[in-house]
């Protein structure tokens, strides 16, 4: 194979990738008075953990206790090991995913021009440039987390794995292949544990194909690395799962409806149509004229499209569209696959690749996907869109606290749900997570009483003498503090992701009050969007905005009386 069929359109699509990356990152940073922010306080948490792994050889969010907050141990190893070489920058995951995103596009040019011989280079390089525009990429880039690195190890073990597959039954399968599909079932294990649904249907096609040491082999590989990380965490906390993992795991049950209405339907339905399109084709020839079943993008077609139903009914969707962001890199390539397959029969046979009454029903499968085509370009715009306006929400909703808490009280003790700005920015601060991301009390409330009443948290916070208390105030469901003293709330308008627009800062007791009030009127780092209500002079209670990605923050009473006087 000549370099050039992959190279081109690498490079192609490479500066396709950089170019988009750039201009949200520029635009980002310019919203942001010169910040560089990422859009999910979760890259945050992942940051903390790595440098306390790194600097203090502990596997937590303070260099005090250990805490299961990552539920990527390859990601927070990555980022540790790259900590420790280089020292702690911002950019750092940035850096990652943009790599990461190269390997992506590298990976999927090679696999097409290889298993397309007669396809021409601007096919592959459109081809190529589609997984920019669809995953999409410069938003998955710009998340700093590892959804980016876990698309590249998917698509590759997908591809080894379809590769095994397309082989004769009597075809010995090498031992580097064999190697290949272990390691990275290792790697996609460690990345997320989710890749147990790309995993189990792989070997379940190897099963089929009677390659039954294969998929013994891929699955001892997959279970390495969360079982490594199972026995340490259980050393540190008698817990063998990341804490995220047991928190935020709800019971679910299968159910189509959920299934066709989830952000993940239009692979579905353009994957199951390309299935019976083909079969349509296929069945329409005479038996010696067939080619065999299990092609290369036949098999590749089948892992993703199994892998894509049991995430939409077991596994996460949604958050910024980085759940699922491996689930369209994968569909979109088994797609291509597909159809250069297609294409190139078609060439080498000089047959319509529908003829009769199969033609009749491809053009009306082809009409059913005309909504699916808007789910992608609906899919496109949000890639974009919500990346940006989240990039400056978390600027506005996390930055000025972080910062307050480093600059009054960098050693203290603080009780708070966003823990990610926090852990970052005050490095030798104790954070007291009452949703149990990042401190392992809650965790074993959960597990001891089957659910969590945030009822203990007055106690725990007096216990551990904690000085300062940041709550989501207007989040549903949560309660408010009984024994301590409000002083601050801050009101923002935006919030797409979370919903929530208040955070309100609250002190144990009057005299911690008074010294709280004292800092907060001296901190001045506040974006402007952001309306500040001060206690008892606004009033007793934080304000309750209409939840929605955009609220109106009421006028402060204050405010209000001062405006009527005059």
């Amino acid at each position: 194979m000549r370099a050039a069929r992959y190279l081109i359109p690498f490079l192609v699509s490479s500066v396709l990738f950089v170019g988009l990356t750039l201009v949200l990152v520029r635009q980002g940073i310019h919203g942001n008075a010169g910040t560089l922010t990422y859009p999910l306080d979760d890259a945050y948490i992942h940051m903390a953990v790595g440098r306390n792994l790194a600097l203090h050889g502990v596997w937590g969010i303070t260099p005090h206790e250990f805490a299961g907050a990552s539920s990527s141990p390859g990601w927070t190893l990555l980022l540790a090991a790259l900590i420790r070489l280089t020292g702690v920058h911002l950019i750092t995951p940035l850096i990652v995913n943009v790599a990461a995103g190269f390997a992506l596009l590298l990976a999927a040019s090679f696999m097409l021009a290889w298993a397309l011989p007669t396809a021409t280079i601007p096919f592959l390089a459109i081809a190529v440039s589609a997984l920019v525009v669809v995953v999409p990429m410069p938003g998955l880039a710009t998340i700093g987390m590892e959804h980016m690195l876990h698309s590249v190890a998917v698509v590759c073990l997908a591809a080894v794995g379809s590769w095994i597959v397309s082989r004769r039954l009597d075809e010995k399968i090498p031992v580097a292949a064999g190697a290949a599909l272990a390691f990275g079932a290792m790697v996609c294990g460690a990345l997320r544990y989710e890749s147990c649904f790309v995993i189990a249907v792989t070997a379940a096609l190897l099963l089929v194909r009677r390659r039954v040491g294969l998929a013994i082999l891929m699955s001892f590989g997959a279970a390495v690395s969360p079982a490594v990380y199972g026995m340490y965490s259980y050393s540190h906390s008698g817990i063998p799962l990341p804490f995220s993992v047991v928190m935020k795991t709800s019971e679910q049950g299968l159910s189509p409806n959920a299934l066709l209405s989830s952000s993940v339907s239009p692979i579905v339905l353009v994957l199951t149509v390309a299935f019976l399109l083909r079969l349509a084709r296929r069945g329409a020839l005479p038996e010696a004229e067939r080619e065999p079943f299990w092609s290369f993008g036949q098999a590749f077609l089948a892992i993703a499209l199994g892998t894509t139903i049991i995430q939409a009914e077991l596994g996460p969707l949604g958050w910024l569209l980085r759940y699922e962001s491996y689930l369209y890199a994968m569909g979109t390539a088994a797609f291509l696959l597909l159809l250069g397959e297609e294409l190139a029969w078609h060439r080498a046979t000089g047959r319509p690749i529908l003829a009769g009454g199969s033609r009749w029903a491809g053009a009306a499968l082809l009409v059913l996907l005309l909504p699916v085509a808007m789910d992608l370009f609906h899919r496109m715009h949000h890639g974009w869109s919500e990346v940006a306006i989240s990039i400056h929400d978390r600027y506005v909703e996390h930055l000025p606290q972080a910062l307050f808490v480093e600059e009054t009280m960098p050693h203290g003790v603080v009780v708070a749900h966003d823990i990610g700005f926090l852990a970052y920015y005050a490095d030798d601060l104790r954070i007291l997570d009452p949703l149990g991301l990042g401190s392992l009390k809650p965790v074993q409330l959960k597990l001891r009483h089957g659910s969590l009443s945030l009822g203990f948290i007055d106690g725990w916070a007096k216990q551990e003498d904690a000085q300062l208390a940041i709550w989501h105030s207007d989040f549903p469901g949560m309660p408010q503090l009984k024994d301590w003293t409000l002083v601050e709330a801050w009101c923002f308008p935006s919030n797409l992701v979370f919903q929530n627009h208040v955070e309100s800062f609250y002190a144990p007791d009057a005299k911690s009050a008074e010294s709280l009030r004292e800092s907060l009127a001296k901190f001045t780092e506040v974006p402007p969007e952001i309306v500040r209500y001060r206690y008892p002079a606004d009033g007793t209670v934080p304000p309750e905005p209409q939840r929605g990605a955009v609220a109106e923050c009421p006028v402060p009473a204050s405010e209000a009386g001062v405006a009527k006087g005059h």
